[in-house]
Formats: C-alpha cells, sequence, structure tokens
C-alpha cells in the first residue's frame, strides 16, 4: 500500500497512538496517523483488515481460473490448518469464547482442508468462507490483522516497463512476425480515423501526456487492479485529470504533468509522498516512451485502450448499482467501506469516452510525427 504524507502545515498528533507527529492520512477512513505501527495497530483494524483482505481477493479475482492461483491459495489455506493443528498439540491456542464462540461443530472431526475445497469456487470469498472452520477463519483474521497478508500478494510488474532490444525487433520485422507478439501490453481498442483530425488542435499532444500520467497514476494505485473497482477508480482518475474533468487545455509537457502532481497533493487521501511522485514521474515517460523507438505509440495507445475499458466498466456498475445489502458472512464481517463521488454520472463517463477515442484516432494519424516528438 502507498502511504500518503500530510500535507498540512501545522502540526497535529497521531489519533492512534495520541503521542507521535501525524505524518499520514489512511486512504479510506481519513484518520491520521503516525507510522506503520499505529496503522496496524487494533485501534484501526476494521480499516486496516479490509484493505488487505480486499487486496488478497482482488488479487485471486483479477487471475480467476489460472491453475498456478488456485495451487497457491490451496497452499495458503492449508498453512493456516497446519498451523491450526499444531497449536493444538503444543496448547497454545488462546481463544476469547466471549468474542469468538465456537459451534459444536468445531468437536467434531472434519475432513482434510483440501478435501472441503474440492468443490468450493475460490473466486468466490463467501463460498470459501463457508468451507473453513472457525478455528482456520480466526487464524485467517490474525492473519490480516498482524499484515501478513501483504506477503500473499504477488509484486505487479507494470506492463510498459517491457522493452524490446533492437536487434530484437529487426530479427521479428525481418522474419514477418507481429512485432507485438513479445510483449504482455493490453489489447488496443480499434476506432476509426476521423475527418475532424484533419483540423486537430496542436495541442492535442499535450493534452495526451496529461490523460496518460492520469493513467499511470491510478494504475499504481490500484496496483494494477482498478478494473475491479472501476467506479471508484474512474473518480481517482477524474480527480488529478484536468484534461478530463474540466477539458483544460495544456501547450506544453510540463504543465501537463505538473497538473497531475499538483492534484494529488491537494487530496489528502491519496498517496503523494516523494517516492510516489518519482514512480509516477517515471511511468508516464516510460508510456510514452514505447516498448522500442518502431513501437512509439502502442504504449499510449494500450494506456488510453485501458482508461476506455475502465470507463466502460465504470458505466456499466453506474447502472447496475449493486445492492449493498448482502447477508453473506465473509462480505458482512470484511465489507469495504469506501466513499464513492456521487457526482459522477453516465454523461460525464460517456463524454470521456468520446474523448478517448478522438485521442486513439489522433495516435493512429499521427504516428510518424509522434516518433520524433518523443526521442529516446
Amino acid at each position: 500500500m502507498m502511504e500518503s504524507a500530510s500535507t498540512s502545515s501545522s502540526i497535529s498528533i497521531c489519533k492512534l497512538c495520541n503521542k507521535r507527529t501525524h505524518l499520514y492520512t489512511c486512504p479510506r477512513c481519513g484518520i491520521g496517523y503516525c507510522g506503520v505501527e499505529c496503522y496496524k495497530s487494533d485501534a484501526h483494524s476494521d480499516c486496516s483488515e479490509s484493505f488487505y483482505r480486499q487486496c488478497v481477493e482482488d488479487e485471486l479475482k483479477s487471475q480467476k481460473n489460472d491453475p498456478t492461483v488456485e495451487q497457491k491459495m490451496m497452499e495458503i489455506l492449508k498453512r493456516v490448518h497446519e498451523e491450526d493443528l499444531e497449536d493444538d498439540i503444543l496448547g497454545e491456542e488462546n481463544i476469547n469464547e466471549e468474542d469468538s464462540p465456537l459451534d459444536s461443530d468445531d468437536d467434531l472431526e472434519l475432513p482434510d482442508l483440501e478435501v472441503r475445497l474440492q468443490n468450493v469456487n475460490l473466486d468466490d470469498p463467501d463460498e470459501l468462507w463457508s468451507a473453513l472452520s472457525n478455528t482456520e477463519k480466526q487464524e485467517f483474521e490474525a492473519l490480516l490483522k498482524n499484515g501478513e497478508a501483504e506477503k500473499l500478494l504477488p509484486k505487479w510488474v507494470p506492463w510498459w516497463t517491457h522493452r524490446l532490444e533492437k536487434k530484437l525487433v529487426h530479427l521479428i520485422e525481418e522474419d514477418g512476425t507481429n512485432t507485438h507478439s513479445d510483449l504482455k501490453y493490453p489489447v488496443l481498442i480499434d476506432v476509426p480515423l476521423f475527418n475532424e483530425l484533419q483540423k486537430a488542435s496542436p495541442y492535442v499532444y499535450f493534452n495526451v501526456i496529461n490523460v496518460t500520467y492520469a493513467y499511470a497514476y491510478v494504475a499504481l494505485y490500484y496496483n494494477g487492479d482498478y478494473l475491479d473497482c472501476a467506479e471508484d477508480a474512474t473518480n481517482v482518475f477524474l480527480t488529478v485529470c484536468m484534461n478530463m474533468k474540466n477539458n483544460k487545455v495544456f501547450d506544453n509537457a510540463e504543465s501537463a504533468i505538473e497538473s497531475i502532481i499538483e492534484n494529488v497533493k491537494s487530496v489528502d487521501y491519496l498517496p503523494q509522498d516523494k517516492q510516489t511522485l518519482t514512480t509516477l514521474k517515471e511511468a508516464g515517460a516510460s508510456i510514452l516512451q514505447g516498448p522500442a523507438f518502431e513501437m512509439k505509440t502502442v504504449y499510449t495507445s494500450a494506456a488510453l485502450s485501458e482508461l476506455h475499458r475502465l470507463l466502460t466498466a465504470a458505466r456499466k456498475e453506474i447502472s447496475m448499482h449493486k445492492d449493498t445489502t448482502n447477508n453473506q458472512e465473509f462480505t458482512r464481517r470484511f465489507s469495504q467501506k469506501c466513499s464513492l463521488d456521487t457526482t459522477l454520472s453516465k454523461k460525464t463517463i460517456l463524454l470521456c469516452l468520446k474523448k478517448l477515442e478522438y485521442y486513439l484516432s489522433w495516435i493512429k494519424s499521427h504516428e510518424a510525427e509522434l516518433r520524433s516528438i518523443v526521442g529516446d
């Protein structure tokens, strides 16, 4: 998780320990805290546990039907189960029966965990939760509380970090094979060439830069899983991207990038520490640079295509407005409390989608020019 440094000039005290200086602001509940120790403390457990649980759940959903992911989940659950047995043998288990009463079923000998999970959908957290014993559930909650859940999440490697060596590019071109096949970037959305492009503003390129850096921030903020929370991610995107939100036109690259940084700093709950902003600048530059000189615009088009998918998903979520009264135990106990911007509308999203399509078409018709603009 990226922590956000407080931008307040006045000295304030950590709201969790009431001792040290408040340095950070929790992006979920907004409380000011001094460091990771307080963030993971019992006083803040409802929020931190929800975050870790959501990260685990999102990672599983993003890789559904992947045998290696299911195997990893099985190994995690087996480890929890084995720790339960070890605790029983050593007599070290110390459970508060008043807070977490055990069912009589726990006294019965349960089948091995692997047997219990044979017909369970590992992509359904409620179904998976119901297959666990009470002791296993308590172990899972302890995993969230002590921060061990972070170690279960694989490190996300952004797709725009992959580069093709020049020799490889030439070999592929001579062989007649698709140059894109060795890269793992999002599928590009196919858009027609618009007639209006003949009289396009000379500032379009700088507006594209603003949108691209905004995408990079969202992708990093959500660790690549922005499509799993499309409405929320779209709000963050429109919060930092003035070209999309207010139709602001930029006349140079510096102002287009600086606008993103200023907007990030203006929102307390958004991560804005030095490392985060440095990573953002590097990410935006990598996207604009592309995987190779001959493919300068591919990553920029991929970023805009991902934004198109994100906004389309958000528009669908707004139309559905899913019922939040879920009676399933897992969802009820670990539900994420996250406020959304109620001003986000389908009309706003539709206008942004049209603008993204225009930018994609503009890039397609200006590839040769863009190669010279974005030099190595």
